[in-house]
C-alpha cells in the first residue's frame, strides 16, 4: 500500500476513534496505542514503522512550539523551581535509578547502554495528562507543573541520552565534559531561543498577510530548532524560548485574522500530530515483539515489572522528597513563602509520570550494536521494554487519573478556580466595555454637530450599553457554588441574535441554489455572519 494512502487511512482513523470516545475519560492515548497493536496484527494491514528522524526533527519542534507560543510564561515563571527540579532533577535520577535496576538485573548490557535506556525513559509525556486535564479540571498549579516538566524534560532526557550512547559506542565518558557542555547547551540554546522569537516575532508582525504569516508561523520552530541540532544540542529549549516570546510579547501585535487562525490550526496541528505518534506506537508492536521472541517470556515480564516499578515509585520518591519535603525543610523561607501543598498534589503529581511516543522514537534511533543479550540484539531488547513502559504506564496510570482526580475531590478545586477565572474573565469584560463606553461618550460631545457619525456612534454607544447590563447581570447571577456553562449560557443570551442570523444563512442558501450569486460572494458573507457570531460568543 502506498504510504499517502496509509498515511491517510491513519489519520481517517483517528477522526473515528477521537469522536467515538469524546466523552469518555479514557485518553485518547491510551485507545490509539491499543487499537494500533491491535491492527499490527491484521495480515492484510502493512508493516508502518515510527520514523525516529520524522519524530525528532518535525514532529518534535512543532510540538514543543505550539506549547510555549500557547503557554503562560509569567504562570509557568512562578513555578519554575518545581518545574525545574522535575525537568532536570527528576530526569537524573530516574535514568541513574533505572540504570542501576537493569544493570543489576542484565549485567551484560553493560552501563552505557543501561544509561542509554534509563534517558529514554525517564522524561513524562504531557499528551496524556493534558487531554485528561480537558476534560476532568485539575488546579492550574498542578497542570501548570505538568506542563512545564513536559516542555523542558525532553530537553534533559535527549542531552542524556547522546552522551550515553556515545559512552556506549566510544567505551569513553568524562563527567566534566558532559558537566560543561550540558550547561553550555542550556545557556546558548536559551539565548538562542530568544533572539530567534525576537527577530522573527518583529519580522511576523510586519506580515499582514494570514496566509503568508501562517507559513512564517510553521517555519518558525525548525529556524529555533534545526541549527541547534546541527551543532549537537537537542533544539527544544531553543524552539521552547521562541514560542515563549512570540507567543507572550508579541501575539497581540500581529493581526486579528491570523490570530483567530492561529488559535484553530496550532491545536490541530498538535493534536494530529500527537495522535498519530501514539498509533504508530502501537502499530510497532507486532515487529517489536517478533524480534525478542527467543528471550524466556518470565525474563520479559521481569525485566518491564522491574524498570515500570523503579519508574513509578523513583517518581514518588523524588517528588515527596526533592520536590515537596526536603526544600521546605532545609528551607524555612521556602516553607513560609511556599507551605506544604495539599496531600492530593503530590500525589497527582507523582502518579502522572506516563510515558510516550518520544520516548519511543528515543529508542528507534539507537543504532545497532554488536552485542546480543539471549540470542537477541541489545537494541532490540531495549526498543521492547521501552515499548512495554509506555503501554503500562498508559493502562496502570492513564485509566486510574481519572478515576483517582475525582475520588480525591481534586476535580472541585479546579471547578473552584474554574468559576474564579470565570468571574475575572467577566469583570474584566466589564472594565473593557466602561472603557469602550468612555471614549464613545467623548466622542459624541466631539461630533454633536455631525448627525450622520453621531447616529453611529449613539448606536455603537447603546449596544454597549446594553453589553455591560448584560455582563453585570451575569456576575450578580454568580453564587460561587454552581459552575456556569459559558457557552451554553451566551448562546441562550445570544438566542434571538442566533435565529435572526440563521434566518439570513438560510437566505443565503436560497439565493445561491437559485444561482443569483457566485462561490466567491456566497462565502464572503457566510463568513461576515460567522464573525458576527463569533464576535458575540467569545
Amino acid at each position: 500500500m502506498d504510504q499517502f494512502i496509509i498515511y491517510l487511512v491513519l489519520f481517517s482513523i483517528i477522526v473515528f476513534l477521537g469522536q467515538f470516545f469524546q466523552k469518555s475519560t479514557i485518553p485518547l492515548a491510551l485507545i490509539l496505542v491499543m487499537f494500533g497493536m491491535l491492527l499490527s496484527f491484521v495480515p492484510i494491514f502493512p508493516e508502518v514503522k515510527l520514523n525516529s528522524a520524522v519524530v525528532l526533527n518535525f514532529f518534535l519542534p512543532l510540538l514543543v512550539y505550539e506549547i510555549g507560543a500557547f503557554s503562560s510564561w509569567r504562570d509557568l515563571k512562578k513555578q519554575m523551581r518545581p518545574i525545574a527540579l522535575l525537568s532536570i532533577g527528576h530526569v537524573i535520577f530516574i535514568t541513574i535509578l533505572v540504570a542501576i535496576v537493569v544493570h543489576t538485573m542484565i549485567p551484560q548490557m553493560g552501563w552505557p547502554l543501561a544509561f542509554v535506556l534509563g534517558s529514554i525513559i525517564s522524561p513524562p509525556d504531557d499528551v496524556a495528562i493534558v487531554s485528561i486535564a480537558e476534560k476532568i479540571r485539575i488546579p492550574e498549579r498542578i497542570f501548570l507543573i505538568l506542563e512545564g516538566e513536559g516542555m523542558f524534560n525532553d530537553a534533559a532526557a535527549l542531552t542524556i541520552f547522546r552522551f550515553s550512547l556515545l559512552a556506549a559506542l566510544t567505551n569513553q565518558f568524562a563527567m566534566t565534559h558532559a558537566v560543561v557542555s550540558f550547561t553550555t547547551m542550556v545557556v546558548g540554546e536559551t539565548i538562542y531561543g530568544l533572539l530567534v522569537g525576537l527577530v522573527l516575532g518583529k519580522i511576523r508582525e510586519k506580515i499582514s498577510n494570514t496566509s503568508l504569516h501562517v507559513i512564517a508561523s510553521v517555519i518558525t520552530p525548525f529556524v529555533a530548532y534545526l541549527p541547534v541540532v546541527e551543532f549537537g544540542g537537542t533544539g527544544i529549549l531553543a524552539t521552547a524560548m521562541a514560542g515563549f516570546v512570540i507567543g507572550n510579547k508579541f501575539t497581540l501585535r500581529f493581526t486579528p485574522e491570523y490570530r483567530l487562525i492561529a488559535l484553530s490550526i496550532w491545536p490541530t496541528f498538535a493534536f494530529a500530530i500527537q495522535s498519530l505518534i501514539f498509533l504508530l506506537v502501537g502499530l510497532d508492536f507486532r515487529s517489536t515483539l517478533s524480534r525478542i521472541s527467543s528471550i524466556p517470556l518470565s525474563n520479559l515480564l521481569l525485566y518491564v515489572f522491574a524498570v515500570t516499578f523503579a519508574v513509578v515509585v523513583g517518581r514518588f520518591i523524588w517528588v515527596y522528597g526533592a520536590l515537596i519535603f526536603l526544600p521546605r525543610f532545609l528551607l524555612p523561607y521556602l516553607r513560609k513563602k511556599d507551605p506544604y501543598p495539599p496531600w492530593q498534589y503530590p500525589f497527582i503529581i507523582s502518579w502522572a509520570g506516563i510515558r510516550g511516543g518520544i520516548s519511543l522514537a528515543a529508542a528507534l534511533a539507537i543504532p545497532v550494536f554488536a552485542l546480543k543479550i539471549d540470542g537477541v540484539d541489545a537494541r532490540d531488547l531495549l526498543i521492547f521494554i521501552v515499548f512495554s513502559i509506555i503501554f503500562v504506564t498508559l493502562i496502570l496510570q492513564g485509566l486510574s487519573l481519572p478515576f483517582l482526580i475525582k475520588k480525591m475531590g481534586i476535580d472541585k478545586i479546579g471547578e473552584s478556580e474554574r468559576y474564579t477565572e470565570h468571574l475575572t474573565e467577566l469583570q474584566a469584560r466589564v472594565q473593557m466595555v466602561v472603557a469602550a463606553l468612555n471614549w464613545l461618550e467623548r466622542q459624541i460631545q466631539k461630533f454633536q454637530n455631525n448627525k450622520e457619525i453621531l447616529a453611529k456612534i449613539s448606536s455603537h454607544f447603546r449596544e454597549y450599553q446594553e453589553l455591560k447590563k448584560h455582563l453585570e447581570a451575569r456576575i450578580a447571577d454568580h453564587d460561587g457554588k454552581k459552575i456556569h456553562d459559558e457557552q451554553a449560557e451566551l448562546k441562550k443570551d445570544l438566542s434571538f441574535l442566533i435565529k435572526v442570523i440563521e434566518i439570513e444563512k438560510a437566505e443565503l442558501a436560497k439565493l445561491w441554489q437559485e444561482e443569483k450569486i457566485n462561490l466567491r460572494t456566497r462565502n464572503k458573507l457566510i463568513a461576515t455572519l460567522d464573525h458576527q457570531v463569533q464576535r458575540h460568543l467569545i
